[in-house]
């Protein structure tokens, strides 16, 4: 199997920064700033701007698609559940700037520099999959992508000027986003994975993502069949809602309450 390319493993170079290297940095500080606003925005222009299709016209390769990307929606979030439970960075910054108190490279962090990012990304691929539109596979969704590589890029400069050489030899390590799972057994020996932890910091995205991902199905069977010849379809999924509504409540209870740790 060849090897996974620079972009993903994102190795150090001694080389002097090029023009291109620069704009990512700056264009990735910037998407760090406004990211809370910026990435519900693109989400609310989204349906309104572009409509939802059929993969390649087809409605029988349509369900196989579509398939696909409620699996990748499932595995983006299940990857982010399973990083937080063992070992979790926060990625809020300070003063809505990279920022870091340590340098996490243990459980998932030792396999991938950018766990989170990988579930972001599988999440939000997965959900513009099913939409369907080619301006999504065209442009938003490779969009996302170099959002990410920039916010990524930013944070490495970040990391590299706080740990210097500590976090220079972590880079030749561990892949940027390319997960190398080998010796995945060994670095989670002596972890006890902390579900409850998952769930306080991650029921929000939970509910977002699964939501996400339901409503944007109800609106593609609604633009391309009609409410009359989907009409079964559009309340099975609508009634999906309903639990939905209820983790988010209940979990949330949870956390104020205190019982979530």
């Amino acid at each position: 199997m060849s090897q996974p390319s620079d972009f993903m493993q994102g190795a150090p170079s001694q080389a002097k920064s090029s023009p291109l290297q620069k704009w990512l940095l700056s264009s990735g500080n910037f998407f760090f700033r406004f990211r809370n606003f910026l990435f519900p925005t693109i989400y609310v222009l989204l349906p309104i701007l572009t409509k939802p299709a059929l993969f390649l016209g087809n409605p029988h390769l349509d369900r196989f698609v579509v398939a696909l990307g409620i699996a990748l929606v499932l595995l983006g979030q299940g990857f982010r559940l399973l990083v937080i439970g063992f070992a979790y960075i926060k990625r809020g910054g300070k003063d809505r700037r990279v920022y870091a108190d340590d340098l996490v490279d243990q459980g998932l962090y030792a396999h991938t520099r950018n766990p989170m990012y990988v579930g972001n990304l599988l999440i939000l691929a997965g959900i513009g999959i099913v939409y369907g539109s080619p301006w999504i596979y065209f442009f938003v969704i490779p969009f996302f992508v170099y959002i990410y590589l920039a916010i990524t890029a930013a944070e490495e400069n970040y990391l590299k000027n706080k740990f210097g050489v500590v976090y220079e030899d972590y880079m030749r390590r561990v892949n940027r986003f390319w997960p190398n799972l080998r010796g995945l057994t060994n670095s989670l020996q002596g972890y006890n994975y902390d579900w409850k932890k998952a769930l306080r910091k991650e029921y929000g995205t939970v509910f977002v993502s699964l939501t996400g991902l339901v409503l944007v199905n109800i609106w593609k069977l609604y633009w391309v069949y009609g409410l009359s010849a989907k009409h079964d379809e559009i309340f099975a999924w609508s009634l999906l809602l309903i639990p939905l509504a209820l983790f988010y409540v209940t979990t949330w209870y949870l956390k104020k309450a205190g019982k979530l740790g």
